[in-house]
């Protein structure tokens, strides 16, 4: 490069004179070392934001007011585009901003100044509450689904549509039976159900209230249990069984369903034998599998979205308050929730490009809003939560001295015990990987 292409340099468009750039880079590096030991390491805390120093100069017969344009410049709040002669445009951050004036030399000023990488803010604040975000766009989506799926059921082709709802609802009941509850709360909602399943015939005239109340059932799950995370693997089984063929299957009279005979029990048989009405009636079974398959991801969506995530650590004895054990919270690590958060972001953008396919343009763009919602929230509150590390031996060592060295807590050898299973704790071989929360 020329030593004339790098004179000049600008902030916010305004140009000056540049004279010095002085930076920093690097890693976070965090020695460790211990008593009466020859030995120790360094730990890599992550990177260095890259900062500099920038020092420049205006210069002609208005110098002043070229000073005062590039102090304005500085000083305006927030992030602003800087013109490198070596580095190119950067976003940065402006941090303390000097300037010199001499009067014993006329026709220059002298300005330094600092620079920051702008980076990534991970952290919700007070301006973005991420969670909230969801179940604020969970909700719109909601409204859409419903829309679609009232849009979409014939109510003047009903066949079979009662027994594929009776399924639906026999499949929730089956699949929280094991789910940890409280017993109040289970109660409250299994009476629900059960009134719900008596009330079909008349849900059916009216497909709005059976999608909210049908539907309502699912997503009231993740309030039978304290913590909403361990409703999810109900809503994943519900995808999963409603993926396929199941609702036509139901509604055509192709599951078994324990028809008596004479030989004991028969398998059901298709009930319509008419084209134009049985095209009518899968058309049913399709509308009602697209409302069960979207809200089931939409439950995901409000379910991480009310979690209350335990970042807590300290190893202390559990206190149950229910039998079934409802009442613990699991810790949950930031690569953990990045999982659960990226595979609803992924099955999202799955349902929003079959509704692109049917026509539905709502429930397209509510999910599109959505699935960045939940990306957002997913990144914000992983690097909150505590990571795992893996840990290698070289050699067998103790438990406490692995607690020492990657937390630099001691105290915290009984987690670490607790989660890897170790049968020896005073011996941890070389060919153990231990995992370790921190």
């Amino acid at each position: 490069m020329a030593f004339e292409d790098r004179l000049t340099a600008s902030f916010r468009g305004v140009e000056f004179l540049l004279e010095e750039a002085d930076g920093e880079s690097g890693r976070r590096a965090i020695p460790h070392a211990y008593p009466k030991k020859e030995i120790g390491y360094t730990e890599d805390n992550g990177k260095v934001l890259t900062q500099e120093r920038i020092s420049g100069r205006v210069v002609g017969a208005d110098y002043f007011e070229q000073l005062q344009a590039i102090l304005e410049a500085l000083n305006k709040p927030g992030a602003g585009e800087l013109v490198h002669p070596w580095f190119g445009i950067r976003k940065v951050q402006v941090g303390k901003v000097s300037h010199k004036l001499v009067n014993r030399i006329d026709g220059t000023a002298t300005i330094n100044f600092e620079v920051f990488e702008v980076g990534e803010n991970l952290f919700p604040n007070a301006k973005s509450d991420t969670a909230k975000q969801i179940n604020a766009d969970a909700d719109n989506t909601k409204d859409a689904v419903d829309k679609a799926f009232e849009d979409e059921f014939d109510t003047d082709t009903l066949e079979g549509a009662g027994d594929m709802v009776d399924l639906f609802l026999d499949d929730l009941d089956e699949l929280t039976r094991n789910l940890p509850s409280l017993p109040d709360d289970l109660r409250e909602w299994t009476d629900r159900l059960m009134r719900a399943k008596d009330s079909i015939g008349e849900l059916l005239a009216y497909p709005g209230e059976l999608a909210r109340e049908a539907m309502g059932l699912m997503e009231d799950i993740k309030g039978v249990v304290k913590d909403p995370i361990r409703a999810l693997g109900v809503y994943q089984n519900v995808q999963n069984r409603w993926q396929g063929t199941r609702a036509e299957l139901a509604i055509t009279g192709g599951l078994a369903r324990d028809i008596s005979s004479e030989g004991g029990k028969a398998g059901s048989v298709p009930k319509l034998a008419n084209p134009s009405k049985q095209a009518a009636v899968i058309a049913n079974a399709a509308a009602f599998k697209n409302l069960t398959l979207n809200r089931a991801v939409l439950s995901e969506c409000l379910a991480l979205g009310d979690a209350d995530i335990v970042q807590k650590l300290d190893d202390e004895a559990t206190v149950l308050q229910s039998l079934s054990g409802a009442e613990r919270n699991a810790i949950l690590t930031g690569q953990q929730l990045k999982n659960i958060g990226y595979g609803i972001a992924d099955r999202l953008a799955v349902y929003a490009a079959a509704a692109v396919e049917s026509s539905r343009s709502s429930v397209w763009r509510n999910m599109r809003v959505l699935r960045q919602s939940v990306l957002a929230d997913t990144r914000a509150r992983a690097e909150l939560l505590p990571q795992v590390s893996i840990y290698k031996p070289i050699e067998s060592v103790p438990v406490a001295l692995v607690a020492w060295q990657e937390t630099a807590n001691t105290e915290r050898r009984d987690s670490i015990v607790q989660r890897n299973g170790f049968a020896n704790p005073a011996f941890i071989l070389p060919t153990d990987k231990v995992e370790v929360i921190n």
